[in-house]
């Protein structure tokens, strides 16, 4: 059986900016933002760690969508997610994945 956790973190926006719309800034449930962020970002975006990203766009012209699908996979799982299913549903990447705890 799996533990899964809640992972808060600084609310943003969208675009990914910090949402300051109360005057300060808030904290949110964050697991949507982190797979957001691991989509768009490339390899060596992140400094803390240079290995974790998609690259998202590097898959664009792609005709076989099971190489990004795959990528997707591994890289939440890196993250530290149960990864359940990864997918396209109206046009949208769908992640189905959540943190997991590591108590039992």
């Amino acid at each position: 059986m799996y533990n899964f956790m809640t992972m808060l973190d600084i609310t943003h926006t969208e675009d990914g900016d910090v949402e300051l719309g109360t005057g300060d800034v808030t904290y949110t449930e964050s697991t949507g933002q982190h797979k957001r962020d691991l989509l768009l970002a490339d390899k060596g975006h992140f400094k803390e760690s240079p290995a974790a990203g998609v690259g998202a766009f590097n898959f664009m012209h792609d005709t076989d969508p099971e190489n990004f699908y795959r990528t997707v996979r591994k890289e939440c799982s890196k993250d530290g997610m149960k990864v359940m299913d990864v997918g396209q549903a109206n046009g949208e990447v769908v992640i189905d994945a959540e943190y997991e705890s590591s108590e039992s």
